[in-house]
């Protein structure tokens, strides 16, 4: 049956697609494998793309020891490549799995379809996702662009407020802002009104390393979404953030350079985490 898959002439992928997983093989990227809930319950399945032939790729499996009853089971992958001189590109793809191989060391490949086409994980460079609010250490948002050490005491709420999650709620979050979901009566409270191109300032500490990405971050951005139920009358309220706060090596002074195409790189990878592990829980795979 293998033998048939090779007597294809043509390949149906397109040229972006076949150019993404060709990269990926040449970067030895690492993918998230994840089956849907009821097809298996494998704990922490990850791939590599060994090969990309024009009508199949090879995988080599992570993760698992044997997978015979994969076979003919549909799975998701997730993966990302460096682009350009720093710059990181995030994909995604669906395919089925032909069949399972034992390598010669001892190792697994999958041989599979090829996907229809790889995508963008999303339109945006950074896809959105709702963070787990454990996942910080501390969320501080001032009105006003660019604030230089600013008071506690003058934040319109933090991390406490939040994790009451009555009042108000950090809906989403990506590399290119965040949004919450603000309650009628903490506006009313607070005497907080805010208008589309409001500034604020945004303070996050993580509660957990990710690799070359920082641990704390400024952020100062504007109101780019704001929209008032019309029973409730509660906020919908986003953020695009305009720039990074960091400190001058030279001068010692906080500086904010613009954020380019709406996406913080020293947020990236941990919104990527993020997703991934968004994912997998959702799937029934537990790290």
């Amino acid at each position: 049956m293998i033998l048939d898959l090779f007597k294809k002439k043509d390949s149906a992928l397109d040229r972006a697609s076949r150019e993404a997983l060709e990269q990926a093989v040449e970067q030895r990227s690492r993918m998230d494998l994840v089956f849907e809930k009821d097809v298996t319950t494998i704990k922490g399945l990850s791939a590599a793309v060994n090969t990309v032939r024009k009508d199949l790729l090879v995988l080599d499996v992570y993760g698992l020891k044997q997978g015979g009853a994969l076979a003919g089971k549909y799975f998701s992958c997730y993966f990302r490549i460096r682009e350009g001189k720093a710059g990181v590109g995030f994909y995604s793809f669906r395919a089925r799995v032909l069949e399972a191989r034992q390598t010669a060391n001892g190792g697994l490949a999958f041989l599979s379809s090829l996907p229809v086409r790889v995508d963008r994980a999303q339109r945006r460079k950074s896809m959105r996702v709702r963070p787990e609010l454990s996942w910080f250490e501390a969320v501080m948002l001032w009105k006003g662009a660019k604030r230089v050490g600013p008071e506690r005491s003058e934040a319109v709420f933090g991390l406490t407020e939040l994790r009451q999650g009555k009042l108000c709620r950090m809906e989403n979050m990506s590399a290119g802002g965040v949004g919450f979901h603000i309650d009628r009566e903490f506006c009313r409270k607070s005497a907080f009104c805010p208008s589309m191109n409001d500034e604020f300032t945004v303070y996050l500490r993580f509660s957990q390393e990710v690799r070359n990405q920082p641990r704390e971050i400024w952020l100062s951005g504007k109101v780019v979404r704001l929209v008032e139920d019309r029973v409730s009358k509660d906020l919908e309220l986003g953020l695009e953030f305009t720039h990074l706060g960091r400190n001058s090596q030279i001068t010692g002074q906080m500086e904010w350079p613009a954020i380019r195409d709406n996406v913080a790189e020293e947020l990236i990878t941990r919104v990527f985490e993020w997703h991934a592990a968004i994912t997998r829980e959702r799937a029934g795979v537990q790290e």
